[in-house]
Order: structure tokens, then C-alpha cells, then sequence
């Protein structure tokens, strides 16, 4: 689903630009030191080569090298560098075999002690041997962290038992098909285990969740020939995250973890088992739609596991699963409470039939709820001649009131009739609402044109108020910086 922090954000750079910026102003400040000791006899010539080795350990290699012009004396001090990183932006600049030379050549030169890192990107066809002699030296250097994307390949790379490292806490995969002996040897300090595309089985994951005690993270991502995948985390300690996404073969998903405090789902509504309640802080549904009833059965099934869940993302097919219906020969609604609910995110689909009775009686079950976002999109309400004749009357005199409501923002709003119905139902219900943001679309024509409309459209709205402190604030999306954000907020 990223995403989702609260605080109110001034400044409009992206987190990416800001990293660089600081990650550059660190390498200039080494490259300042650097220069000052080289320019200085007699502290160049009390640096110990340990101390070399550990200042430019922090380094990426290619950094490392650049570094190493500045004087002789520092000239091979990247034979020391503990993060060996030749990832997808390092191969773009290079064909296939000036890639592998390098590569090759830097690991026949490391005289480093340890490899904390190691990035590979690159076509693996026919280097198999060379990828197991690193991976070898990684070994024998305690490697923590290793990242092998290998997307150019014309096949999946097989991984054997050589990736049975002792020293790893990171492993991420991408296009491989993982075959790990039944009794592993190492792993053991595993914490994060990101797989892309990669051939898994049941018995697989079964090993990994056995041997590896210390995990932490797992994040599958378009995984295949796995149909059933088994949590089973009783036994570790530290288990808190657990992503699955466009794994379109999975057909449920057992979970036995008592740690388990975050889920991120993207995919088809598949069945949920949990062994117990969980008390979850974060759960991110992005629900492919569906229009079979066995399909919503399974959305039923699972919003019971959801009931102590603190913040919840999804998609307007999850409100579709809990929608009234026949239900044991009556026509009724599920009965369910969210308890512990305090944000909660949905995403509008033009595919859904989701109306404005499904959000109002979706929100009665929350009684903690504080802060709602809905993002429109493209939607707009196709309501239908049910909800004309029936359910537009019964959200008319709808007896409960949203009492712990504080915020609510929506996103993409084009003033549109139903959408201030909406609204208008919202500002009547959550009686101690303190703010109401309503942010327009990035694209298509609205219905405010001119200033004096929005002044009009404001003074409408600010009519129906339940608590006259209301503050409600209009925005276009360019001025969409706060002052709230969800805590989860895009699906990735």
C-alpha cells in the first residue's frame, strides 16, 4: 500500500532530496578532514591504517574511490571499504562486462577485514561460479547486509545452499528462485527478509520462520508459486511487520504471530487465518475488486480479526465485503466493532459500487475513531435506484453520532452532489469536530470557477456545522501540505 508524520509540514522538498542533501554535506565534511590531515605531516603521519579503515568503512565504494584521489596517502584506502554497493544506479552507467570486471576487480583487491554490505545488479546467465566465489569472501568477512537484484536476468537465478550465511541480518532478493537445505546452519541473526520475485513454496517460508528467530520484517513482492502462506512466528520475539504484495497465486494466509503489530496487503481478497486477536497499529487492505459473494465472505471473516487494530488503510472493495445483505436467509447488517480504531484511510475505486450509506455504516463500528481521510480520485457516486428509494432516507434520520471524530480530510473533492451530501452528513454527525479539510483534484473540471462561488460553497457548507468551532479549510492540491497527513499514506 509506501506510507503513514503528523506534525504540520513547511518544508516542501521530498525526503529523497533531503537525504542527498545531508548525505552530501557528510561526504564534504570527510573530504574537508581528509584534506586537512593530508595537509598536515605530522597528523598523516599518526593515522593508523585502522583508523583509515574505519573512516572510509562509512563509505560507499564508489564514494570511497573518489575520495582516494585526494592524496597518495589515501590512495588505496577503499581496499578497506566495508559496503560494497553496485546497485541499479551504478549499472545503468556500465554495460554487463565493464560491470563484472569491476566488480571482480574490486573483490580480488579487498584486504578489508570485514564486508559489512554487498548490492549487486546485473544480468547473473553464466557467472553463477563468479556470484558464489563473492558471495564466499562475503562469508569469510561476516557480511550483514546483502542485496542481490538480479531483474536483468533471462532466468531466475537459482539460489543454492551457499546463501546460508551466519553473519546476515538483511536479505533482499529479487528474481531468484530460493532452494534452502531443510536444516539451515545460519541465518540465524536474520531481522529483514525482502523477496521480489521469487520463486517461494510453503516448505520454504516454513524454514525460514523456524530458523530464523530474530525476524523482524518480511516483505513479499510478486512472489509466485506459493498458494498458501503459513506465519508461523509463536516462537520469535521480535516479529512486527509483515508485507505481501501482487503475490497473485496466494489463496490464504495463516498467521501465528503474537508479536505482529503491522500488515500491509496488495492483491486479490484471499483468506485471512489468524491463530488469535491481534493488537495491530498499522493494517493497509488494498483489495483488488471483486463481485463474488464468496469473495466478500472472505472480507467478513476478516474484519473480526481486525477489532483491536489502531489504524487501518483500504480500498472502497473492503466496505463493499461488509456492505447489507442477505445474511442466514435476512436481509441485514454484519455485526462487528473496531474498538481500538483511531485513523482511518479510504481510497475510493471507479470500479466500486460503494456508496455514502456503505462509509456511514462502516463508521458507526468505530466508536474511537478520530481522524478520517477519504481519497475520491476519479470517483464519483453512482448510487443507484436502492439507494434513491431506501437507503438515502435511512442516512436521513441515522441515529448515531461519530463522538470522537476530531479531523477529517477529503481528497479529490469536486463538489459534486453526493460528495456534499457527504459532507453535509459528516459536519452532522461528528459533533465535536474540530477540522474538515477539503482538497480539490489534481485534474478535471469542478464546479467552482470563480472566487465568489467558493465563497458561496464555503458559507453553504459552514452551515451545517453541528459545533459552530468547526474550522473548515478549502485547498487546491498544489497547497495540500497539512496540516494533518495519515499515518499510512499511499499504498507502494
Amino acid at each position: 500500500m509506501a506510507a503513514p508524520k503528523r506534525e504540520n509540514q513547511t518544508v516542501s522538498r521530498s525526503p529523497q532530496k533531503r537525504t542527498k542533501k545531508v548525505h552530501n554535506q557528510h561526504q564534504n565534511n570527510l573530504i574537508s578532514h581528509i584534506d586537512g590531515v593530508s595537509s598536515n605531516p605530522n597528523r598523516s603521519g599518526n593515522l593508523p591504517d585502522d583508523i583509515l579503515e574505519r573512516i572510509f568503512s562509512f563509505l560507499p565504494i564508489k564514494q570511497a574511490v573518489e575520495i582516494g584521489v585526494l592524496s597518495p596517502r589515501f590512495k588505496k584506502s577503499w581496499l578497506f571499504n566495508r559496503k560494497i554497493l553496485f546497485d541499479r544506479e551504478f549499472a545503468r552507467h556500465h554495460d554487463r562486462e565493464e560491470y563484472i570486471h569491476i566488480v571482480n576487480h574490486v573483490f580480488n583487491s579487498h584486504v578489508g577485514s570485514r564486508i559489512q554490505s554487498l548490492s549487486l545488479c546485473f544480468d547473473p546467465t553464466a557467472k553463477e561460479h563468479m556470484i558464489e566465489r563473492w558471495l564466499k569472501i562475503c562469508a569469510e568477512k561476516g557480511v550483514e547486509e546483502l542485496d542481490l537484484d538480479f531483474f536483468q536476468g533471462r532466468d531466475v537465478f537459482k539460489i543454492s545452499q551457499f546463501l546460508d550465511i551466519k553473519s546476515l541480518t538483511t536479505l533482499k532478493l529479487v528474481y531468484c528462485e530460493v532452494d534452502l537445505p531443510p536444516q539451515l546452519t545460519g541465518l540465524s541473526l536474520l531481522t529483514t527478509l525482502i523477496l521480489k520475485k521469487v520463486d517461494l513454496n510453503t516448505e520454504t517460508m516454513e524454514t525460514l520462520f523456524f530458523h530464523c528467530l530474530l525476524l523482524e520484517t518480511v516483505d513479499l513482492w510478486q512472489c509466485c508459486n506459493i498458494q498458501h502462506l503459513k506465519v508461523c512466528a509463536r516462537s520469535l520475539k521480535r516479529f512486527k511487520v509483515l508485507k505481501v504484495r501482487h503475490c497473485t497465486e496466494i489463496l490464504s494466509i495463516d498467521i501465528d504471530a503474537p508479536t505482529l503489530r503491522s500488515i500491509y496487503y496488495i492483491g486479490n481478497v484471499v483468506k485471512f487465518q489468524f491463530a488469535e486477536v491481534l493488537h495491530l497499529d498499522e493494517v493497509l487492505l488494498n483489495f483488488s475488486p471483486s463481485r463474488s459473494f464468496a469473495k466478500a465472505s472472505l472480507v467478513e471473516n476478516l474484519v473480526s480479526d481486525l477489532s483491536y487494530a489502531n489504524v487501518l488503510t483500504t480500498t472502497s472493495a473492503f466496505l463493499e465485503g461488509l456492505t447489507t445483505r442477505i445474511r442466514d436467509g435476512a436481509f441485514r447488517d454484519l455485526q462487528f466493532r473496531l474498538w481500538n480504531l483511531k485513523e482511518f484511510q479510504l481510497f475510493m475505486e471507479g470500479t466500486s459500487y460503494c456508496n455514502l450509506f456503505d462509509i456511514a455504516s462502516f463508521l458507526k463500528n468505530c466508536p474511537s475513531l478520530e481522524k478520517l481521510f477519504l481519497d475520491l480520485n476519479d470517483f464519483s457516486f453512482d448510487c443507484g435506484f436502492y439507494w434513491e428509494l431506501h437507503q438515502k432516507q435511512l442516512l436521513q434520520y441515522f441515529p448515531h453520532f461519530f463522538t470522537s471524530l476530531k479531523f477529517i480530510k477529503v481528497k479529490g473533492f469536486k463538489f459534486q452532489k453526493h460528495e456534499l451530501e457527504l459532507v453535509r452528513f459528516l459536519l452532522g454527525k461528528a459533533v465535536f469536530l474540530e477540522t474538515l479539510v477539503l482538497v480539490t483534484p489534481r485534474t478535471g473540471r469542478i464546479r467552482i470557477y470563480e472566487p465568489a462561488d467558493a465563497i458561496n460553497y464555503k458559507r453553504l457548507i459552514f452551515s451545517w456545522r453541528a459545533s459552530p468551532k468547526t474550522n473548515i479549510i478549502l485547498l487546491d492540491h498544489y497547497h495540500d501540505k497539512g496540516p494533518v497527513q495519515p499515518k499510512v499514506s499511499q499504498f507502494g
